[in-house]
């Protein structure tokens, strides 16, 4: 089982004291020539030196993971408003079938968005059609007719263009 990293680095300061309280000691009992003293001095404070540039590097990108998560959650945040201010506007538009939208997923919305802008079409709102075949066929025939306007426009010139073709034939 390995050490946590607080364990780890109390266990390190608690060695360094021991080397400095061992190396006094045996300084003071005269065990020790100056040069190993030194020497072993020198060591002590490189470890020291490392140590307090690990703890500042450490403390640098525990900051900098903070100000990330600060910003990953304003950001999912932002995100969350979206989606409610977009299933909010779905809603208002009388699109309540969104989460089955959704779960087409994206590529399909794309290329049922991508046809229906070809062709300069559109898919009518839920409760819109739902309010519609609450209608009489009658009245349901006449919004129909009044929304397909163009369309219908457009394959009655088509049709009439064939008609013309047809008779043009037949005559000649």
């Amino acid at each position: 089982m390995s050490k946590s990293y607080e364990k780890v680095i109390c266990d390190f300061e608690k060695a360094i004291m021991q080397m400095q309280k061992d190396l006094e000691y045996l300084a003071n009992k005269n065990a020790l020539s100056t040069a190993f003293f030194d020497k072993q001095n020198n060591i002590i404070s490189v470890l020291i030196e490392y140590y307090n540039r690990t703890q500042s590097y450490t403390k640098q990108l525990e900051n900098k993971s903070l100000e990330y998560k600060k910003a990953k959650n304003a950001q999912l945040r932002e995100y969350e408003e979206h989606i409610i201010s977009f299933e909010a506007i779905c809603i208002i538009h009388g699109i309540i079938d969104f989460p089955v939208w959704l779960s087409k997923g994206q590529f399909l919305l794309l290329m049922e968005a991508e046809e229906l802008g070809k062709n300069l079409q559109m898919r009518l709102p839920y409760l819109f059609n739902d309010k519609l075949n609450h209608l009489s066929k009658k009245d349901r025939n006449v919004i129909m007719d009044i929304l397909q306007k163009d369309l219908n426009h457009a394959i009655k010139k088509m049709l009439d263009s064939i008609n013309n073709k047809g008779n043009n034939a037949i005559r000649t």
